[in-house]
């Protein structure tokens, strides 16, 4: 079965929610890599597409007394291989016998945090017209199923979707006022540092990270995810200050532009495994902080954890953010680092 990854290529949609009953909320995720006939069920497998720095909403079904979105935690790992006993927990699972031992995926979580105000059922059900329109709204271009967290019906109020793991756009959190989780995007994991300064390793080590420049990494498709880590962060950030952000690294020398109302900000983006006390720019970068545009932005998010996954291909999570509002270089701080320099007509062919 085929996955619509519709939120692929949008780094701010990075929210997902786990539908459950356990009482270990936070603790991680797990679920089985069929359904009970042996075969692949959307429902489990969109484990397998989370990325560490995620935000996963709990979605409890009695803890608080009523159903309730009652907390958040960041996803500390990739997706990992597992057995376990499963015993779904719907009116068909409870009849049917436990299996034993099944493969499982399991993702590992952490930073669980209670939401200061609950989401319940009945808030839900207040907003059902909203969400209607919404997701018709949002449905539209996405070619496909959204994986939604809840379910419309004709003949019941709206309620939570009958399966275990959904996705959560980001939309959701304007509707249901959760900035604090948007924030939680940003969050670093604890402690590791990778040392991909010296090529990529295929894991970690824990310590403290060196003071430098941000510098070159040879591999590109690394360095684009730690570029892309860090447009997550700062697109988070933003949004979470109530910001519309859109992406124009691919066009543009800078990396965002964000808007509130009649506010316009260009934010320049710069990413690094290692702790940076300086960033490398490129002539446009400075020229449009200098005198093309005002407010310019300058958000650096250093200390990123780089891995690769069982495929080979890299993936960033953690950080640590700071941003530098209304930024411009100014001449003592920029250091010449490389020349374009421009062959004579005519050269010695010996």
């Amino acid at each position: 079965m085929a996955i619509n990854t519709w939120w692929s290529g949008e780094p701010s949609e990075r929210f997902w929610v786990e539908i459950t009953q356990r009482s270990n909320v936070g603790e991680d995720l797990w679920a089985p890599k069929t359904d009970q006939s042996g075969r692949p069920y959307w429902g489990y497998e969109l484990l397998t597409y989370t990325r560490p720095g995620d935000v996963v909403f709990h979605w409890h079904k009695h803890l608080l007394g009523t159903p309730a979105l009652i907390g958040w935690s960041v996803i500390a790992g990739p997706v990992r291989d597992a057995f376990e006993e499963w015993q779904p927990r719907g009116t068909y699972g409870r009849a049917a016998l436990s299996q034993g031992l099944r493969p499982v995926w399991q993702v590992p979580l952490s930073g669980y945090t209670s939401l200061a105000k609950p989401v319940t059922e009945a808030d839900v059900r207040s907003l059902e017209a909203e969400l209607r329109d919404s997701l018709s709204d949002a449905g539209t271009d996405q070619g496909g199923p959204l994986y939604f967290p809840f379910a419309f019906s004709g003949k019941r109020p709206v309620r939570a979707a009958q399966t275990y793991f959904t996705k959560w756009p980001k939309w959701l959190n304007r509707v249901f006022g959760l900035a604090e989780a948007v924030a939680a995007a940003s969050v670093p994991l604890p402690d590791i540092v990778t040392r991909a300064d010296q090529g990529l390793t295929a894991g970690t080590h824990r310590g403290r990270a060196r003071s430098v420049g941000a510098g070159y990494i040879t591999d590109a498709v690394l360095r684009t995810a730690i570029e892309m880590r860090a447009v997550e962060v700062a697109t988070a950030w933003y949004e979470s200050a109530h910001y519309s952000v859109e992406y124009t690294g691919t066009n543009k020398p800078y990396d965002l532009v964000a808007r509130n109302g009649d506010v316009e900000r260009r934010v320049e983006v710069k990413g690094s495994t290692r702790a940076a006390d300086k960033v490398v720019l490129t002539r446009n970068e400075v020229l449009n902080a200098r005198e093309d545009f005002e407010p310019v932005d300058l958000f650096v998010v250093d200390g990123i954890t780089v891995e690769r996954r069982m495929d080979g291909s890299p993936f960033a999570a953690g950080g640590r953010s700071r941003r530098w509002v209304a930024w411009s270089p100014i001449d003592e701080d920029l250091q010449v680092t490389q020349y374009s320099y421009t062959l004579p007509r005519e050269g010695d062919d010996r």
